[in-house]
Parts: C-alpha cells; structure tokens; sequence
C-alpha cells in the first residue's frame, strides 16, 4: 500500500507546479463540492448541480427552494474565501476572526444572533424517524 502512495504522491509532484488553469479548476470544484456537503449536513435541499449554480451563476433556484438555501450557500462561499484569505495573509486565529466567520455564515439569515455569542444553552439530540 505504501509503495502505491508513494507512486502516486511522485505522480502528482510530476505535474507541480500546477497551472493557473488547473489551480482555478481545482478551487470552483472544491467550493462547490465543500458547500454542497456542508449545507447538506444541516438540511439545505439543493443539489449539487443547483449549488454549483447559484455559486458559479449567480441564478436563484426555484422549485420551492428558499432564500435561506440560497444565503446559506453564498453566506458559506464568502466564509470559504475569508478563511483563504486568512490563511494567504498569515493572520492568528482570534475570537474575532472566529465571529467574523460566524457573522459571515448567518449574515441575511439570522442577523440578530450573526457574530455574536449564543445566550442560550443548546442541546444536541439525535431524531431518529419510524416508518
């Protein structure tokens, strides 16, 4: 199994540097692929092909899918280039930049609590459904 790693791992170095082109490429499939995973977790019902819509498009869905799916995608893009952006500048992990990130995610969504502390204790459960 290591020897097969490390025929793929000298693969891939054989292609670095990677063009702009590919670079590019690789960044619209990984946000896409990272914010529909992400909404999808907490219940956002557009697909994949509707998310890399409204990402790359800008187009909303119809279908009765809501403004909220549609924050909820561009609102995780923005925190997405933010991290990136945190990242490229070298900047510390703070608590602003951790409310900076949730202000992001919730912003237009549910502004009153986007940034803030929860002044509320929350329970995680899990719902199990019967058929």
């Amino acid at each position: 199994m290591f020897e097969e790693i490390d025929k793929k791992k000298q693969l891939l170095d054989s292609k670095r540097p990677f063009s702009k082109t590919t670079i590019d490429n690789l960044k619209k499939y990984y946000d896409v692929e990272l914010t529909y995973n992400s909404n999808a977790i907490e219940g956002n019902t557009l697909t994949i092909t509707e998310t890399k819509v409204v990402l790359e498009d800008g187009i909303t869905i119809g279908k009765g899918k809501t403004l909220k799916e549609h924050l909820e995608v561009i609102n995780h893009k923005e925190a997405i280039d933010y991290i990136e952006d945190i990242v490229r500048k070298d900047i510390d992990i703070s608590e602003t930049v951790i409310k900076n990130l949730h202000y992001i995610i919730l912003k237009s969504i549910n502004n009153e609590n986007a940034g803030i502390y929860r002044n509320v204790n929350v329970l995680i459960s899990a719902w199990i459904g019967y058929t």
